[in-house]
């Protein structure tokens, strides 16, 4: 099942036959706060997207910091096993934040 916030619009895509009555009415009821939470959610990616890959030293020794641009999470990962070119662009992140102080 597939919901999408339209405006003040909820659409929902599903096989036929999933939904049963009770759910399009919990659907129903809950519309206001599905919208909410589809809005916030269409921000967080769309703030993701423009952020983009962030590639930098983790707060805990020895990790890099992985911004995914695609879901907006972080990842931290032991730096032992980056390739160079992630070491090289968490050094460089590390110099761009120094030169901004």
């Amino acid at each position: 099942m597939r919901l999408e916030a339209d405006g003040l619009s909820l659409h929902v895509d599903a096989p036929t036959g999933v939904l049963t009555d009770e759910d399009r009415g919990a659907l129903a009821k809950e519309k206001p706060q599905l919208l909410k939470l589809l809005h916030r959610e269409r921000r967080r990616l769309e703030e993701a997207d423009r952020r983009g890959l962030v590639i930098r030293w983790a707060r805990e020794p020895g990790y890099i910091a992985i911004h995914d641009p695609t879901t907006g999470e972080w990842h931290e990962v032991p730096a032992s096993g980056c390739p160079p070119w992630i070491l090289e662009s968490a050094k460089a992140h590390s110099r761009r934040a120094r030169e901004q102080r």
